[in-house]
């Protein structure tokens, strides 16, 4: 058995290292998947083999099905999970060497694995290529010895998740068992289902506004444009809370110093769009450029009372940072109000100045230019509070508001 295994790892291996250019399949209506080098979670990385030997298994199972295609391709950067035109973009240019074809139906496999004292734990996901929004996941602990019976078993998953058999008969965790989409994982955090809740949301905003651009393809250009920049600039930004500190003041016993940092950065989402409305309308709109972490792109000519519109900056959005609960009425705020002040609505209220736009929009006579910040941006908060308030404050969230609308969410 174990020279058996030894051999089709070796089978594993070769196969994944084959990313050299590959058929695209005549018919549109061929299925393709493509599988991504497993990533090793354990302990004992005496398994290494895994890493390109279980997608090998998985595509030579796939590949008996008729109207299946399977792909083995490199590691991309998981960041780009939340860009995926970018990422379908590289994936076919490095599998086929050419630009997308949207009308096929392709699917994405990613996985992990973990080795420990004779047992191996098997995790994948099935994704949509086109939104990366997650169709299923499969999570199964087994015998190492008994890894070569599930290499028919792992890739039948799959065709089944797809419709394409019945369902196998093994057992696996998938995400029709709850009502929110994400099914139970034993053993995880609840901190950490919650992320991922969060990350479905997302996801499904993506799949969202991917609809919708399909939609408005047949639009005029100004028409595009302006949808396309609505998409964008009512939800730019996503903040991180970290790095909480509090100390207690000798000169004031009663009192806490509170601190905190909040990282802001642009939605991965919209530089994805910026960059998909740029190359499929090419004819139309200069190139993107980068240059000291920014990127700009020059959009063709657009309607003067949206000229106007931009020009006035009204779409600007800026965090608004609470602790405590919102029912509170002991909770501190912390807003961003210039370049347009506004009266202190009381003196838990405190206003932190100019919160630098990472996405701008600068209208021309016949072209809007929009500019993206690629980095992130940390701002620092503090606060002194009574030590009593503590727990009352212990609640640190962060929402974004339209500039105009500032005082009215206050």
């Amino acid at each position: 058995m174990i020279k058996k295994l030894i051999f089709v790892a070796i089978l594993g291996v070769l196969a994944g290292n084959l990313f050299s250019q590959e058929v695209l399949p005549y018919s549109t209506d061929k299925i393709l998947i493509f599988i991504e080098p497993f990533e090793d979670q354990g302990p004992d990385h005496s398994q290494s083999w895994l890493n390109k030997g279980l997608p090998g298994f998985l595509k030579t199972s796939l590949s008996e099905t008729d109207n299946v295609y399977p792909y083995l391709i490199p590691d991309f950067d998981a960041s780009l999970i939340d860009r995926p035109h970018r990422l379908q973009d590289m994936i076919w240019k490095s599998v086929f060497k050419r630009e997308i074809d949207p009308a096929y139906e392709s699917y994405l496999i990613l996985g992990s694995y973990s080795y420990l004292e004779g047992q191996i734990s098997i995790r994948m996901e099935l994704l949509s290529l086109k939104s990366t929004r997650r169709i299923a996941r499969f999570e199964q602990t087994l015998g190492y010895t008994k890894l070569l019976s599930w290499k028919e078993a792992l890739g039948d998953w799959i065709l089944a998740q797809l419709n394409l058999i019945d369902e196998p008969g093994i057992s696996y965790s998938d995400e029709k068992t709850l009502d929110n989409g994400v099914a139970p994982m034993p053993g995880v955090p609840i901190k950490d289902q919650m992320y991922e809740i969060f990350n479905q949301k997302q996801r499904k905003e993506t799949e969202d506004l991917q609809r919708k651009y399909e939609q408005q393809s047949m639009m005029k250009l100004g028409t595009q444009l302006e949808a396309l920049w609505h998409d964008i600039a009512y939800d730019p930004y996503l903040a991180e809370i970290f790095d909480i500190h509090t100390l207690r003041l000798q000169y004031e016993p009663d009192s806490v110093l509170v601190n905190f940092k909040v990282s802001y950065r642009i939605n991965p989402r919209i530089l994805d769009e910026i960059e998909h409305f740029s190359r499929t309308r090419s004819g139309h709109v200069e190139k993107t450029e980068s240059f000291e972490e920014h990127s700009f792109m020059d959009l063709g000519y657009i309607d003067a009372d949206f000229t106007k519109q931009i020009a006035g900056g009204d779409w600007r959005i800026v965090p608004i940072i609470t602790m405590g609960m919102d029912s509170s009425p002991g909770k501190r705020v912390f807003y961003h109000s210039f370049p347009r002040p506004i009266e202190s609505p009381g003196e838990h209220y405190y206003n932190q100045g100019e919160f630098k736009q990472l996405l701008m929009a600068i209208p021309g006579v016949d072209a809007l230019r929009i500019f993206a910040q690629e980095v992130q941006q940390v701002y620092e908060y503090s606060i002194v509070v009574g030590y009593d308030e503590i727990k009352q404050l212990d609640k640190i969230q962060v929402k974004f508001v339209a500039e105009e609308d500032l005082a009215k969410k206050l």
